[in-house]
């Protein structure tokens, strides 16, 4: 998962969350269904600065110790060209729950080889959540409340 906020106004910190267990998807083009649950690890936090990634793994923000991870889950509410476009679902995140709409701008349903690697769906839906309504509302006046989620999705057929 990758996330960005913007900082005094001014630029964007970005970041990168790691996935526990891969994650489940399931995938019915004919009856055009689809859903997804990811399991994020936020211990992994990484921005690319040791010193923020402390701080955003401490009290102050995400409180890894007493939250080590957050969930997604949820299933395809539209499709558009025969794949998904947007996904209902809940974000449980810092022991709070509440509903998001994952926007997929692209999604592709086909068999891609990258040297080693044999995948069959690749998307990647995004959401805008405000991180106070989590019950992380420290220094909205300096990281912005609205924070970009995108949920990177590649899976493996399993009907091979």
């Amino acid at each position: 998962m990758h996330f960005a906020v913007v900082h005094t106004g001014v630029s964007s910190v970005r970041g990168r969350i790691g996935v526990l267990k891969g994650g489940t998807a399931s995938l019915d083009l004919e009856k055009q269904t689809a859903e997804m649950t990811v399991d994020i690890d936020l211990r992994t936090i990484d921005t690319g600065v040791k010193r923020l990634d402390a701080v955003l793994n401490g009290e102050i923000f995400f409180d890894v110790v007493k939250h080590k991870t957050a969930r997604f889950t949820g299933r395809a509410s539209k499709f558009a060209d025969g794949v998904p476009a947007e996904f209902e679902g809940e974000l449980s995140l810092h022991g709070v729950t509440r509903p998001v709409r994952l926007t997929a701008e692209r999604f592709a349903c086909k068999d891609v080889k990258i040297v080693v690697l044999e995948r069959y769906v690749r998307g990647d839906p995004c959401a805008t959540v405000l991180r106070s309504e989590f019950g992380l509302e420290k220094y909205v006046s300096m990281v912005s409340d609205e924070v970009v989620l995108t949920i990177s999705v590649e899976a493996i057929r399993e009907d091979r």
